[in-house]
């Protein structure tokens, strides 16, 4: 008898979620087990312009789901699993409740990370009752299976699984060139909240204006998180957008651009990338371009985004001084610290094979039957 393939909702409901759907969409895709795979945008928390949805989603094929929908996703049986990187909290608050978690035939939620994690012990407790779990880098798997984040009730006994991975954080399949590339354009990765100044975003506008007067044969981008009217329900909102600093900052070099590509759009070109604070670096990793991080800016002790990266980044090799960035000095990543924080490429398969086994029927223990006494020898 042939086994149905399983039907997987993935959530999303702003850029990130979404760029994290549609990459594991792609992985579930390459695995060599069958699933039919269904892109749901959470309408209470969606912050997305249609620009963006057509990037991602060209086809237009997502279904909308308002809450009493996502609950129906949950419950009603339609899907095996409901693949997710962010909790939302009414769907935290359906797996709170015993009965729910009990019932037969419940999706199993599956939950990653929303990106890199500076405020692990939130992303844990965040994700305290959910089926299963996948962090990075291996340590954060290690304390997440040590921590006592579930209520002490039977129901929430144990981690069902701990995985390691993220869709964007898979090995690279190349290594960095040791120098600048003849040709590429050099793109700046903006983060929403980082940095958290004006003046410092100031100071990283001016930066880049710096190096693009230094390279005149490359394009330098600027690489937007989104533009300024759009993303204005994000969770994390941006303050003094670049299009808008840019316009205080006279004589910027012609070689110096905006854009709101998409990351694989730059990719395709990128001869080094820069960022302060962003995910973007690990995707310059994942695709084996240059990097550099820089962390060295203005109002750095105001922004609580360094620390974090400063630890997470630490032994990697990317970090990097303003002499060096002015200069694109880089050096190639660490292979142990890659090998800490990235994973192996079937994340796909290993998603479906941990929800075979969530959804495989529990054995049934059967008490051995009581012989009947006689009644003649009942007391």
């Amino acid at each position: 008898m042939t086994r149905r393939a399983p039907r997987i909702l993935l959530l999303f409901s702003d850029d990130s979620t979404l760029i994290f759907a549609t990459r594991m969409r792609s992985l579930l895709r390459d695995a060599d087990a069958p699933a039919e795979i269904v892109m749901g945008a959470y309408l209470p928390e969606t912050a997305l312009s249609d620009r963006q949805l057509r990037q991602f989603i060209p086809d237009g094929r997502y279904e909308i789901l308002d809450k009493p929908a996502l609950a129906e996703a949950l419950m009603g049986g339609r899907y095996a699993a409901i693949v997710t990187s962010r909790v939302y909290g009414h769907l935290d608050f359906l797996l709170s409740k015993a009965l729910n978690r009990q019932k037969a035939g419940r999706a199993r939620v599956i939950a990653f990370l929303g990106g890199l994690d500076f405020f692990p012990h939130r992303g844990m407790r965040n994700r305290r009752n959910c089926d299963a779990v996948y962090l990075f880098p291996r340590s954060t798997c290690d304390r997440f299976r040590n921590t006592e984040v579930r209520p002490a009730t039977p129901e929430l006994a144990a981690w069902p699984h701990v995985g390691f991975g993220h869709p964007a954080f898979l090995y690279p399949h190349k290594t960095p060139a040791a120098s600048l590339p003849e040709t590429g354009d050099i793109y700046f990765f903006t983060q929403a909240l980082s940095p958290s100044t004006a003046r410092a975003r100031l100071h990283m506008l001016r930066v880049m204006a710096a190096i693009a007067r230094r390279n005149p044969d490359r394009t330098v981008w600027i690489k937007l998180r989104h533009l300024p009217d759009e993303n204005t329900r994000h969770l994390h909102r941006e303050r003094h957008d670049y299009p808008s600093l840019a316009e205080q900052v006279p004589d910027l070099p012609a070689n110096l651009k905006l854009t709101a590509c998409t990351m694989d759009q730059a990719m395709r070109n990128a001869a080094l990338g820069i960022t302060c604070t962003s995910t973007a670096a690990i995707d310059l990793l994942r695709e084996g371009v240059p990097t550099i991080i820089h962390l060295d800016y203005l109002d750095r002790a105001l922004d609580p985004l360094v620390a974090p990266m400063q630890r997470l980044f630490e032994h990697s090799n990317l970090i990097r001084p303003l002499e060096d960035l002015l200069h694109l000095r880089f050096a190639p990543p660490d292979p142990g610290w890659l090998s800490r924080m990235f994973c192996p490429p079937d994340l796909g398969a290993d998603v479906l094979r941990v929800l075979d086994t969530l959804n495989a029927p529990a054995r049934r223990q059967t008490a051995p039957r009581r012989k009947k006494t006689p009644a003649a020898m009942q007391l």
